[in-house]
């Protein structure tokens, strides 16, 4: 076949190790890398690749997708090819498709973070992962599984705390997920139903975590006002369960806050000085994206959007609600409308012809139009979209943001939210160009090959996968770029712009991007592979963990 064997000649190389760039040509020999070498000479049946003038990449992995659903969706994956993406870490924030909950609410309560579920029912994680193994994925898939179907599976989607046999229940689940290949557990502490866990429930489940040799991630309860004392919850359960940590889109968020991350750095510093083995990722914007649900209170979400749906229609809850939304909030939750306020706050998501002229616009702007309080408008917009709406926040610090880029241990991640249509934050399609291009190239902050490495085989070796660099032996996942011109293109005005300077993108050897001709459209014709792993290396140079 004309892929087997192939030689990328001319161009110059970062390898993913960290090491130097520098001149050489690779040769593919059966969907891996055969030889790195300058000048390697030709061999006849081999496909040359002119990469003058070029650069040679590591395919990039996104360790925080949110492309669980989108697996199943045709062509819902080209944002992340398009970037350069070729392994994509799902099941984070908690958020997931598997296993499936009957009646719906946690469905329709995640859909504006996963898009449209996949019509398969997966009664256990393990038949998820089986689904994704068989589908053809378009890219490279890891999985993490997702706590809120987990425990709505088990209790349903009322928040409350979980009782023993509850506790045993999710907890035998968690281990024959782990145990079929999932890579860890994600906690999405700020999310129904996650926020009401209580300490025994995600004790319980670290320890499963930490017997199997995992990952325990979470997107933390609050990442504004109560940052510390989330992080401090987080790294309680690393130091008594034994298990390795990792924390999703680290930043500190809302200006009052603004100027705290060394202190948080300087946290995560003391706890791996400790023994406690925790990294991060970072997406590089100040602006994030999520569920507009999450912006009234967490009562209201009690069973999932059909509850906020009633207490929005119903005029006295309606009202104690919109109270609650214009003032801080008491406990561990952050009311993201007051910390940031409704100028920073855009809508997204509108799927009806009557409200789409307001995708992409500041919820203060829109009230405006409209005549209303800010608050009031947006109880009217979520139910007018059946509770299916996001929201872009412009609510972190920059320079914190810089801070955790410096990092040694932080990786890349998009936590982009995969909608085929409509606006989008532009992280969905730019986030791994832009950390390149403007972080290490343009501004210096990083060495280009440091981003590489961690965005290609560190956040795979955090994992437990190999791969992830163009040496000998690995994977031909690898891109050819065009440094004079390479950058994000992506930006709040035109989120959907596709990286420039990318001239292809090969998965196992075979070209992905831009997609070969007569590439069907449909899922299940890609080259990707569901990778399931088995005991996670610590990140800490001793090799050790407390609890262990």
């Amino acid at each position: 076949m004309m892929h087997d064997r192939q030689l990328i000649r001319g161009g110059d190389l970062l390898d993913g190790t960290g090491r130097r760039r520098r001149r050489a040509d690779v040769r593919i020999v059966g969907g891996r890398v055969e030889e790195v070498g300058a000048d390697l000479s030709s061999v006849e049946g081999e496909t040359l690749l002119d990469a003058a003038g070029r650069l040679l990449l590591p395919g990039f992995v996104d360790v925080h997708s949110h492309d669980d659903a989108a697996l199943f969706r045709p062509r819902a994956l080209d944002p992340k090819l398009s970037q350069g993406v070729t392994t994509t870490i799902v099941g984070n924030c908690g958020h997931g498709c598997a296993p499936s909950v009957a009646g719906g609410g946690l469905e329709d309560y995640a859909t504006p973070v996963l898009g449209p579920f996949p019509e398969e029912v997966f009664p256990r994680f393990t038949d998820y992962l089986d689904a994704v193994e068989r589908s053809a994925p378009a890219l490279d898939v890891i999985a993490l599984v997702p706590h809120a179907p987990l425990r709505a599976g088990v209790m349903g989607m009322e928040q409350k705390p979980a009782d023993a046999a509850q506790l045993r229940e999710m907890a035998a689940h968690l281990d024959e997920a782990l145990s079929a290949g999932a890579v860890g557990l994600s906690l999405g502490l700020m999310y129904a139903p996650g926020s009401a866990a209580e300490r025994e429930e995600l004790l319980a489940l670290a320890q499963v975590v930490a017997r199997r040799d995992k990952v325990l991630v979470a997107h933390i309860r609050n990442e504004g006002g109560r940052l510390e004392s989330s992080l401090d919850e987080f790294l309680a359960l690393g130091r008594d369960a034994g298990c390795a940590l990792h924390v999703s889109h680290l930043k500190v968020t809302g200006a009052a806050n603004f100027g705290t991350m060394p202190q948080i750095i300087d946290r995560l510093e003391a706890a791996r000085a400790e023994g406690i083995d925790v990294t991060a990722d970072v997406y590089p914007y100040t602006a994030g994206s999520t569920t507009a649900s999450t912006l009234f209170p967490s009562w209201t979400t009690r069973r999932g959007t059909d509850s906020l749906l009633q207490v929005l229609t119903d005029p006295d809850a309606r009202a104690r609600a919109l109270d609650e939304v214009r003032r801080p909030w008491d406990g561990p939750l952050e009311n993201q409308f007051t910390s940031v306020g409704p100028d920073a706050i855009l809508l997204a998501g509108f799927s009806h012809p009557e409200t789409r002229a307001f995708d992409g616009r500041a919820l203060v702007d829109i009230a405006a139009e409209r005549g209303q309080d800010p608050a009031e408008a947006l109880a009217d917009l979520v139910l007018s979209q059946d509770g299916v709406l996001t929201i872009i926040v412009h609510h972190s610090d920059p320079q914190g943001m810089r801070e955790v880029l410096c990092w040694p241990h932080a990786f890349l991640g998009s936590d982009g939210l995969p909608r085929e249509e409509g606006y989008v934050h532009p992280r969905l399609f730019g986030t791994f160009p832009r950390a390149l291009s403007t972080y290490a190239w343009q501004d210096g902050l990083l060495p280009a090959e440091e981003v590489v490495r961690r965005m290609s085989s560190a956040p795979r070796a955090r994992f437990g996968v190999p791969g992830g660099s163009i040496v000998p032996g690995a994977p031909a996942d690898l891109q050819i770029i065009d440094p004079s011109t390479y950058t994000d293109r992506a930006d709040y005005q035109n989120p959907r712009r596709e990286t420039h300077g990318l001239d292809a993108v090969l998965l196992g050897g075979r070209p992905v991007w831009p997609r070969p001709p007569g590439t069907p459209d449909a899922p299940g014709s890609g080259s990707g592979q569901l990778h399931r792993t088995g005991p996670v290396a610590t990140s800490l140079p001793s090799g050790r963990t407390t609890g262990q």
